[in-house]
Order: structure tokens, then C-alpha cells, then sequence
């Protein structure tokens, strides 16, 4: 194992295709889950478990929340009643999960490790919705949420940006689907987007804004959030906070769903040409901005392990950040760099992607 050695640099911003520190990392999910805390508490010591997170050559995570999680909080009713084993975690008990999230900042600024937060839903467990709102909950919500975030934690540089909302999808053509265009109908992303950044900014205007695709754009298709062709088209203007943008596109293997760009034999000649580039390697490419590759991962088996070793030599040839999906054990689709037990790294995965570190 080679031991990475790094220091944090404060705020970070953007020049062209790169962002000033390349950050590559993993997601650890939970807060945007019913159980509103780090999944794997109940076995893990966290300070343990984010002390090995560095050690293996990690420098950010990508934190799964809700927007109801960050309602509560910014109301100051914080969830106490969370799922933490005392025994495995002394130093966490009696806390809610606000004081939770506190001490693993306290240690990811121990470790040097950069954190940045991802809506991943409106409310607990509601990833699978296509908007950023909903009838019973309007944009607002998250408008609201992310401001108090901003000013909450304005003067704390292990925090480096906010993923505004994870995986806009639906039909492109209807109401009820994200589409980007320059309108300011409700369900326009890059509307949104816009909004959301300049509420953040009037709070801390030195946070990243990670923008993720959506999932269909004028006949193209794509993963969840993976979707970035309308960059080239309506490119997110953030005025004079235009360095502080990061597109993030999502990106997942056969073992995950079936894609036209799997068929056959594929090759990392041919996901590039018949995916990558059109979707969202362009803007790395063309020097538009950077990229920040939100989640990727899979089961190590064939043909999902061929396809991961490409984004290996994608990722680091390309020089992207990434955030790999995923710590925990208990993500049914992919798997994660720990073992059921929440304490055997599963090796075997960690050294095929360890080359993007």
C-alpha cells in the first residue's frame, strides 16, 4: 500500500478543466436514508473508519442528505433517536445526528479529507422521485436547506461544495421530467441550478456548485444524472462566481442496467466513442470546466469488471475527480469498498480502482 500524503489548501475554485485540487474520493451514504446518520455506525468506529479512508488515498467525500434532513436542522430539531452501537462508538453517544455529522468533519479535518454534501432526495428515501420537489414540498425546500447549510458552516474549509441535487430524471418531454433549456419553467434544471447557486453563494460564495446531468436531452439518452449534453447548448452561468462549477456526471456498468454502448464487445475505444465524449467528456476536453464524476462502481464479475478497469484508465488518464460509489456494504445495485462486516476492506475492489487515487 502507498501511503498518500496531502494537506488540505482551503477553498477551492476552478480554472478551465481543472479545479485548483483534483479530488478523488468515495461516497458514504445514510443521512438521506430513514435512519438520517452514517449507514454501518452500529459496527464501524468512525473515527477508525475515516483514519483508513485516508490512509488508502482518499481525499473527499460525497455525503448523501436529504433536504428534509437539512430542514430539520437548519429548525434546530436535529434527530437524536439514530442508529449508533456506544460500544463501537464511545465517543458518539447521546449525540443527534447534526453533532454526528460535527465530529466527522472534526475528523475528516484531522485527516485532511475534503467533504462535499449531496441532496440525494427531498425527503428520507426518496431518491427515485424525478424533481428536486413536489407537490408537497416546492422547490423551496431545498432553496432553504442549502442556504442555512452555506451560512452554516461558511467558515468551515474541510466543507468544499454542495452537489445541488442528485439525479434529475424523468421523460424530457413532460411536466413531470427535468429538461435544460434557458426557461424558468419549474422543472428546468439549469433554472434551478442558477437559483440554488446564488442563494449559496450570498452565503458562502467560495463553495463549489457540483451540477450533475439529467437523463435525456434532445433524443439522447443516458444514466440517472449522467446526462450532459446540453452543456454545450445552455452552459449553467454562475456570473462572477463562474469558477466555482463543477459538472458531475454519473456513470455505472453492465452490471447495473443494460446501455446501447454495452452491446457486444466493448472497448475503451468504444465506450468513448459511442458514449463519453458526446455525453460529458466534452467539457473536459473542450476546456469548458471540470468534471467531477459523482458515482461510478459495480460488482467485481465480468463484463462489469472490464468496464470498471476502462473508467480506471478514463479517470486517471483524464486526470478527473471522482467520488466512487461506494463505502458501504449495503448498496444492493453495486456493493462497496467495505465488506458486510463494515471492517474487511474488500481488496480485491479497492486495488482495481485504487490507480484513480
Amino acid at each position: 500500500m502507498v501511503l498518500i500524503l496531502f494537506c488540505l489548501i482551503g477553498w477551492l475554485s476552478t480554472s478551465g478543466s481543472k479545479i485548483s485540487t483534483r479530488l478523488s474520493g468515495l461516497n458514504w451514504f445514510g443521512f438521506e436514508t430513514s435512519n438520517e446518520v452514517f449507514h454501518g455506525l452500529w459496527a464501524a468506529n468512525l473515527e477508525d473508519l475515516v483514519a483508513e479512508v485516508a490512509k488508502r488515498g482518499f481525499n473527499v467525500f460525497r455525503v448523501p442528505v436529504s433536504a428534509s434532513v437539512l430542514q430539520d436542522w437548519k429548525a434546530g430539531t436535529p434527530n437524536a433517536d439514530i442508529s449508533i452501537n456506544a460500544e463501537v462508538n464511545p465517543n458518539l453517544e447521546g449525540l443527534n445526528n447534526l453533532q454526528v455529522f460535527d465530529a466527522f468533519i472534526a475528523e475528516c479535518k484531522k485527516h485532511n479529507i475534503y467533504v462535499f454534501i449531496d441532496v440525494h432526495g427531498v425527503t428520507d428515501g426518496s431518491y427515485m422521485d424525478n424533481l428536486w420537489y413536489t407537490s408537497a414540498h416546492p422547490a423551496e425546500w431545498i432553496y432553504a436547506g442549502l442556504e442555512w447549510f452555506a451560512d452554516h458552516y461558511k467558515s468551515e474549509q474541510t466543507i468544499v461544495g454542495i452537489d445541488v441535487k442528485n439525479e434529475p430524471h424523468g421523460n424530457c418531454d413532460s411536466s413531470d421530467g427535468a429538461k435544460w433549456d434557458d426557461s424558468k419553467d419549474a422543472n428546468n434544471w439549469k433554472y434551478f441550478i442558477e437559483t440554488a447557486a446564488t442563494r449559496i453563494h450570498a452565503k458562502n460564495p467560495e463553495l463549489l456548485i457540483i451540477v450533475e446531468g439529467i437523463a435525456c436531452y434532445k433524443g439522447h439518452g443516458g444514466w440517472w444524472g449522467g446526462n450532459l449534453y446540453a452543456v454545450r447548448d445552455y452552459p449553467i452561468n454562475l456570473g462572477s462566481h463562474q469558477n466555482k462549477l463543477v459538472y458531475s456526471p454519473h456513470e455505472y456498468g453492465p452490471s447495473v442496467s443494460q446501455q446501447t454502448w454495452f452491446e457486444g464487445s466493448f472497448t475503451y475505444d468504444s465506450l468513448y466513442a459511442d458514449h463519453w465524449k458526446d455525453s460529458w467528456l466534452y467539457i473536459v476536453e473542450d476546456n469548458i470546466a471540470p468534471l467531477l464524476i459523482g458515482e461510478w462502481g459495480g460488482h467485481i464479475e465480468e463484463p462489469n469488471t472490464s468496464w470498471m478497469k476502462y473508467m480506471v484508465q478514463l479517470i486517471s488518464g483524464k486526470g478527473l475527480s471522482q467520488t466512487f460509489w461506494c463505502l458501504n456494504p449495503n448498496s444492493g445495485d453495486t456493493g462497496g469498498l467495505l465488506k458486510d462486516d463494515w471492517l474487511t476492506w474488500d481488496e480485491e475492489k479497492y486495488n482495481l480502482i485504487k490507480g484513480v487515487l
